[in-house]
């Protein structure tokens, strides 16, 4: 794909450089050694789970990836075709088949996992069987589509068999599994998933081993010194979940906390005055919504009462003044979405049609779609039900908050009447994925190579091995979008995206909001370097403090630290 415009906010980011020294044939020591330094994550919430499978958020994914590893990484082009920029991680190696329908991989013969045990490819085996067993309900099964199984003709090979060829095969068999320790998922209950120990203990191969969970406080994680890839610069990282925004920034501000994100327009205008913090940007591939429910809540097998009018969805995005919502709550660090994809992955943005803000139109339409008002009634009614929506909005989140606010002004001006409903994000979560709502407050993450098209708004993503929580099913889309992911021709695959994407805009199974530029605010003591677009806990394993910079925390080495 084409990497098409990308916003960033207007902040310098600077870099000291890092002072890393001793010298002489005298041995460093604690205080002068480049290895070392305890970093403090403010999370937006407490983790549900740390079983790879499992995972469906940040602040379990920022976890997730330092202490496991995939067989490859992506590069920092985000390449998906073939195997090109991909560097190798547990996999020291790998072979293509003559017909490509097959990959083997060689595994490191240093790795180890944290208990001490070695890796062998009955743990990729293992692994790929717990993701895409329909007991597990994994929310990347789907993604492992393509993959018929996996197989393991020795101890250090683990060959990935394919249902057919596409351009993104290495991709989809590296990208979407964690490789786990089958002798720690031995006759386990994959029904009952979450409840094994490693889902709250995590073993892995990453650079950083876990240590402990204390809940409501604490994850703890310390440098795997013995590591096959080398330590992690860092000696140690806890995460602390603090849901509520302002404790988080008074937690940044005040050195308690070390990095917490995002900022919003008022903390980022506070970090920026703040010499102890520093502000680093990037632009994440994450896009925000208002994401309806065209199910009804109470019996799945029934369109929506009123999202499911496909006139109604039309009406309510048309009526949302989406820049006037994007400027006010965020300003410079964020841009109108266009659809369900950033535009970074788009190949062609200028050539799609997003649904024009048109008051009097919106009015119009759900006036034809026999929406009307009573001269005793301010909300629309159609045979009797009332022209109501409930948004349920995660409580953490002030910029999602205050965007539900600014379309419930909004949407009242066409006749509908808009509810919020704050919720912990666990407990959100919870209501969507069982199809529990009208309408929530939503963002997601994408993947590169547009896969999570396929993962959230595919009919095949309705139900539990999905993420298609709104149950949106178009048979257009779903074409356009395997054509787009398995079209060898770049024309023909660049066709079918823009086709996939114009379905569903005029569909609108979401009020697309915004494209966020993620600003962050860290400590000044850190050296981080580049802020990958893929999430900021991608490089977590090489962030840095200089010896000079270092405070009483950081020289708690790798014992005992308060």
């Amino acid at each position: 794909m084409i990497a098409q415009r990308r916003v960033f906010f207007p902040v310098l980011l600077t870099i000291f450089s890092t002072l890393l020294g001793c010298g002489g044939d005298t041995a460093p020591s604690d205080d002068q050694r480049a290895e070392g330094g305890t970093v403090v994550i403010a999370l937006a919430a407490e983790p549900a789970t740390l079983l790879p499978p499992l995972v469906g958020s940040d602040h379990e994914q920022a976890i997730v990836e330092v202490v496991y590893d995939r067989l490859a990484d992506i590069g920092p082009a985000l390449g998906t075709v073939g195997d090109a920029g991909f560097t190798p991680r547990l996999a020291s190696a790998w072979q293509w088949a003559a017909d490509s329908m097959s990959i083997a991989f060689t595994l490191q013969p240093s790795a180890r996992w944290h208990d001490g045990a070695i890796v062998t490819s009955a743990d990729v085996r293992r692994s790929f069987a717990l993701y895409t067993d329909p007991r597990a309900e994994s929310r990347n099964a789907q993604l492992l589509a393509n993959i018929d199984s996996v197989s393991t003709p020795d101890p250090q090979t683990a060959t990935f068999w394919f249902k057919r060829r596409s351009p993104q095969q290495f991709y989809d068999a590296v990208h979407h599994l964690f490789v786990m320790p089958a002798h720690l998922l031995v006759n386990v209950d994959l029904t009952q998933l979450a409840t094994v120990p490693l889902a709250r203990s995590p073993v892995g191969t990453g650079r950083f081993a876990f240590v402990g969970w204390t809940s409501g406080q604490r994850i703890e994680l310390r440098s795997d010194t013995s590591n096959y890839r080398g330590r992690a610069m860092l000696d140690r990282v806890y995460f602390v979940p603090t849901p509520d925004f302002g404790a988080a920034t008074v937690k940044l501000f005040t050195g308690e906390a070390d990095f917490f994100t995002p900022l919003n327009r008022e903390s980022l205008e506070q970090a920026l005055r703040t010499p102890s913090v520093r502000v680093w940007s990037y632009p994440a591939l994450r896009y925000l919504h208002l994401a309806f429910n065209l199910r009804d809540p109470a019996n799945r097998a029934r369109p929506h009462p009123v999202l499911g009018d496909v006139a109604v969805r039309r009406a309510l995005s048309m009526a949302t003044n989406r820049e006037r919502v994007v400027r006010t709550v965020f300003d410079s660090i964020g841009s109108v979405a266009i659809g369900p994809a950033p535009r970074a992955l788009l190949p062609d943005e200028s050539l799609l049609r997003p649904i024009p803000y048109d008051v009097d139109g919106a009015r119009a339409l759900l006036d034809s779609a026999g929406w009307v008002l009573s001269p005793t009634d301010s909300v629309r009614s159609r045979g009797g039900v009332r022209l109501r929506i409930e948004v349920l909005v995660p409580s953490v989140s002030l910029n999602r908050d205050r965007m539900a606010v600014l379309l419930q002004d909004q949407l009242r001006m066409v006749g509908a009447e808009v509810v919020l409903q704050r919720l912990e994000p666990n407990a959100l979560v919870k209501r969507t994925s069982k199809g529990e709502f009208d309408s929530w407050m939503g963002g997601w993450n994408t993947s590169p190579g547009l896969v999570g098209l396929r993962q959230v708004w595919s009919t095949r993503a309705i139900g539990g091995e999905g993420d298609n929580t709104g149950g949106y099913s178009s048979s257009t889309f779903d074409a356009n979008v395997d054509t787009a992911l398995t079209a060898f021709d770049p024309i023909v695959a660049r066709r079918a995206v823009n086709r996939a994407m114009q379905t569903i805009i005029d569909d609108a199974p979401a009020i697309w909001l915004v494209e966020e530029v993620s600003p962050s605010g860290m400590s000044s003591r850190i050296d981080p370097g580049v802020l990958p677009s893929t999430g900021w806990w991608h490089g977590l394993p090489d962030w840095r403090i200089p010896p000079s910079r270092r405070n009483d925390r950081d020289r708690a080495g790798l014992g005992t630290a308060n």
